[in-house]
């Protein structure tokens, strides 16, 4: 048995050292900021700027600050009988950023919706397995291969009941006459 798998290479060393320099290099309130704030409580932070909401309101302040830059081109110009033709350019990019981000919320509210309306769904009316590969694809998490399984599966299952509601709904017809 070697002895140098317990030493530490280079590399580590290298991360640790720069690890500890930084960690040293904070003020001390940002230390005890830290220690009082714990692991998890720093990473949920750091996961929630990748939220959508958190997205969502960068991109609408982006377009805020796009349609201030704008009214501060055009209060600066004197004469715009000239810069009619770059006006036009503006208009039409601010629209279509405008209708990207009102796209983008839409979107984002139609899933909402959505995982409302799944969790109106008793639990043991689907299977577990398939209740999961559900909830994998309403919250954009990875799939395995299982989950695909599942999911098609359910689609299959779905058009089929779908074929046979449109019977029942003709034979209802015949019986309300």
């Amino acid at each position: 048995m070697s002895l140098h798998k317990w030493f530490d290479d280079e590399e580590t060393k290298q991360r640790r050292k720069k690890r500890d320099d930084l960690y040293n290099s904070l003020p001390k309130e940002k230390v005890q900021d830290l220690k009082k704030k714990g692991i998890r409580n720093v990473m949920k932070d750091t996961n929630a700027k990748k939220d959508p909401i958190y997205v969502s309101n960068k991109k609408s302040s982006e377009f805020i600050q796009d349609i201030i830059e704008f009214k501060e081109w055009l209060d600066s110009r004197t004469y715009l009988k000239g810069d009619l033709n770059r006006i036009e350019t503006w208009i039409r990019i601010l629209y279509k950023k405008l209708e990207s981000v009102s796209k983008e919320l839409k979107i984002e509210n139609e899933k909402e919706e959505l995982i409302e309306e799944f969790r109106k769904i008793p639990p043991d009316f689907l299977e577990e397995k398939t209740r999961i590969a559900l909830n994998k694809k309403l919250r954009g998490n990875k799939r395995d291969s299982s989950d695909y399984y599942y999911l098609r599966k359910l689609k299959v299952d779905v058009e089929n009941i779908l074929i046979q509601a449109k019977y029942y709904e003709t034979l209802k017809k015949i019986l309300d006459l």
